[in-house]
């Protein structure tokens, strides 16, 4: 769409004097509109995106040698099948003669007070040009008087129907070669619009009475029964006194520009159908290899907490344990571009605090310049205190260079700045550099370096490591953000990477939009069913701040028992519980029938795939609501299925993590998750939620030690643990504790699908260590 010549046939290689070679690739615009008619151009760009079709608009265009030609241009949009605009095709005809034509008879009219015989000759001249030009048009050219019958049938109709002129002039109807079938159904499409008409060519009739002249595409057939779309300019024959004369039709033929827009949307999807499969490649590549990695690195760990290793044998299992955990951030930066690639970088807008951000990245960025004796800066000039923007990808891209700044600097400092260089009306640009003190970079090697699996040369992936594509991560981050990365370097003095952006500044009513829970407009009577009590008790407590009455269940026997004897306005069921699950006690709920059978369940789940939300509707639950429990998401559900009309529920849910991530990703604990959790729990029931997840990972630690060879246990034994570890994960999460959550899930979900149970059952002890402690502290805060 940005005017980009693809196709160039011969016909244009005559017009316009460009060899095929020589167009393809440029901008149309530049090689054939004149200066003067650019703005023409422009117009029918617009229109073309706006869905609007041109069809022989006069113009002219500029040919090889700088001569001007007259051509009448037809322009219409190209889309893919599911009618995104992906592209145009144009045609151009010469009309030099047609247009020296009209001027003629523009003369001729001009004087009319010459004398008679002057008139004759030069009608008679203006005749035999008429009559050159109509056997010599591209284009079909058909005239019928009042009747219908055909009087003028072009040398150009007679090449794209088969007949000749003197088979039909005077003899046949444009009936002959008109598809029955499409006037059928035009004539059908009339009659719905109220215009009663015959399905002949009274329908051809009928549309240029409301609309002359009248411009389709119809559907031609030739002599030998072969279908050719054309696109068909109809328009009324009037004598000076107005009579009816008949009807004129220009015909043009559309296989040609059909095949090329077929030919442009199969390129496309065959590009498209390419870039999935390498980006697919990229994807499974990566989450094949870092299966088995997280195993070394999860086992590396278990025998480095041996402390009577010799020392030789420590530092061998160490240097597998850095191999691996470099090789593990190689593999999680292909998958990320990989997924950029595939489906774009998508953008959240959130309320956004700079000064936060910018003290979190530093402190993750801090133990490794204190190891190397760097000076670590980080600092906000001006810098309105909210914004609305992708906190998680903009730190993202802070944490990449930082990262970079600190592995290529030996000596000195890093700095990050964040100022606010100009702020019109409510949107504040800012520019964020991380500046260095390192190795620096040519010229000549700064020309590749935002391109993908690109460093500087091939000595900074062999002393430094890395795969070269968290510049090209970053850079796209950022472009879509609306900015560019760029790089100011110096070999041996230092780099600074910098970019600008534009992002809104937040006002209460944004922050509070984000912040503050979506509330109902009435108060509803809750069933909550869950076989864990501090999913129980959060639900209520959460519940009931917002005005609802809540009622509580512990298995899906009691939340049937309770059904029958008292109304709900809505209920939450978690799937999972012990002796019947959520969706069992769902369907015999449904079939209590009455008022329950449309009283909405709504599902409390971690798994959302969609095979699964596809087993709790049909089961008979009307929604899912994601663990750990968000108190926004709780109660814009609550909104959503209570209140008339039905609210929005905010657009950017809280994700749950997903079974498959890497518990070792995840940080040891979210405090955020705390803060959010003391809003609605006194200090006394957070100790009391972690008591209970103490109690949990204590069975855990007691029952499956991690010496044992889980691949051993009986049958019953996996079912509690798997039990367990179910029940545990709300707690986790709820506490924040992130990496324990997702290796909870992942232990309880390898049973269930018979995954890797070996590693799993490694990386759920490695969790818990790492909790452990934490755990303790909060029990006695």
């Amino acid at each position: 769409m940005d005017g980009t010549v693809l196709s160039w046939n011969k016909a244009a290689e005559r017009l316009f004097g460009y060899a095929a070679e020589q167009a393809i690739g440029r901008n149309a615009s530049d090689l054939i509109v004149p200066d003067d008619l650019r703005e023409e151009e422009r117009q029918m760009l617009e229109g073309i995106r706006d869905g609007t079709s041109f069809a022989y608009l006069w113009t002219k265009r500029r040919r090889a040698n700088g001569n001007l030609v007259d051509v009448a241009v037809s322009i219409s949009p190209i889309r893919s099948d599911e009618g995104a605009l992906i592209g145009m095709a144009a045609s151009a005809r010469d009309i030099t003669d047609l247009v020296q034509a009209e001027r003629e008879i523009h003369n001729l009219n001009a004087s009319l007070e010459q004398q008679v015989a002057e008139r004759t000759a030069q009608l008679e001249k203006t005749l035999t040009l008429q009559t050159a030009i109509l056997e010599r048009a591209a284009y079909a050219v058909i005239a019928t008087d009042v009747s219908g019958t055909i009087t003028l049938f072009n040398p150009a109709a007679e090449r794209m129907l088969g007949y000749k002129a003197e088979e039909l002039n005077g003899r046949a109807t444009a009936m002959l070669f008109h598809d029955p079938d499409e006037l059928a159904e035009r004539a059908d499409a009339m009659r719905k619009e109220g215009v009663h008409v015959a399905s002949n060519l009274a329908v051809l009739r009928a549309r240029l009475a409301r609309n002359d002249p009248d411009t389709a595409v119809w559907t031609y057939i030739d002599k030998y029964g072969n279908r050719i779309p054309t696109r068909l300019t109809l328009s009324l024959l009037r004598s000076k006194d107005g009579d009816n004369l008949g009807v004129l039709g220009i015909a043009i033929d559309l296989t040609e520009q059909l095949k090329y827009e077929d030919e442009l949307k199969a390129a496309r999807a065959s590009a498209e159908q390419a870039s999935a499969a390498k980006a697919d490649f990229l994807a499974n590549m990566s989450h094949e290899i870092r299966t088995p990695l997280n195993g070394i690195i999860g086992y590396a760990d278990l025998v480095l907490e041996d402390q009577t290793l010799a020392p030789d044998i420590r530092r061998q299992v160490t240097r597998i344990f850095e191999a691996s955990d470099s090789l593990r951030v190689i593999i999680d930066d292909i998958l990320d571009f990989s997924k950029i690639e595939a489906c774009g970088v998508r953008l959240e807008s959130k309320p956004l605090y700079i000064n936060e951000l910018i003290a979190n990245c530093a402190s993750i960025i801090e133990p490794k310049a204190d190891e190397k004796g760097l000076k670590l800066a980080a600092t906000a000039r001006d810098t309105p205190p909210v914004l609305i923007g992708d906190a998680a990808r903009l730190r993202q891209v802070l944490l990449n260079l930082m990262n970079n700044a600190v592995k290529f600097t030996a000596a000195g400092s890093v700095e990050l700045i964040v100022s606010c260089v100009s702020r019109v009306d409510n949107v504040a640009r800012l520019r964020i550099a991380v500046t260095d003190t390192g190795i620096g970079i040519s010229p000549d090697e700064q020309k590749g370096l935002f391109k993908r699996f690109s460093q500087a040369d091939e000595t900074i992936s062999r002393k430094y490591g890395g795969t070269g594509l968290g510049l090209a991560i970053s850079q796209r981050i950022v472009q879509a953000m609306q900015g560019e990365l760029r790089i100011d370097s110096e070999p041996g003095v230092g780099s600074t990477f910098s970019f600008e952006i534009d992002l809104p500044v937040a006002d209460q009513v944004d922050i509070e939009r984000h912040d503050t829970p979506v509330q109902s407009n009435r108060s509803a009577r809750v069933l909550v069913v869950d076989d864990v009590e501090m999913n129980r008790d959060l639900c209520k407590t959460m519940l009931g701040r917002a005005g609802h009455k809540v009622d509580l269940a512990d298995s899906g026997n009691m939340a049937i028992a309770m059904t029958g004897s008292r109304s709900y306005d809505l209920i939450f069921m978690d799937v999972q519980m012990g002796e019947m699950d959520g969706m069992e006690a769902t369907r015999r709920i449904r079939a209590l029938g009455a008022s329950l059978s449309t009283v909405p369940i709504i599902a409390l789940t971690a798994n959302v795939l969609p095979e699964q939300v596809a087993r709790y509707k049909a089961a008979g639950m009307d929604d899912h609501l994601g663990k750990p429990i968000n108190r926004a998401e709780l109660l814009a559900c609550v909104a959503k299925w209570i209140d008339e009309p039905i609210l929005h529920v905010p657009s950017v849910p809280l994700a749950p993590v997903e079974a498959e991530a890497d518990p070792s990703l995840q940080p040891v604990r979210d405090r955020s998750a705390l803060e959010d959790l003391r809003l609605f729990a006194s200090e006394h029931e957070i100790a009391g939620f972690a008591a209970q997840l103490q109690d949990s990972i204590a069975c855990i630690q007691a029952r499956w030690p991690s010496r044992i060879d889980v691949t051993t246990l009986g049958e019953d034994s996996r079912e509690e643990l798997r039990i367990v570890a179910h029940k545990a994960v709300s707690l986790a999460g709820q506490l924040g504790f992130r990496q324990l959550e997702v290796a909870l899930r992942q232990m309880e979900t390898a049973y269930e699908r018979a995954a890797d149970i070996p590693l799993a059952f490694v990386l759920l002890h490695a969790a818990i260590d790492a909790a452990a402690p934490e755990i303790e502290i909060m029990q006695t805060a």
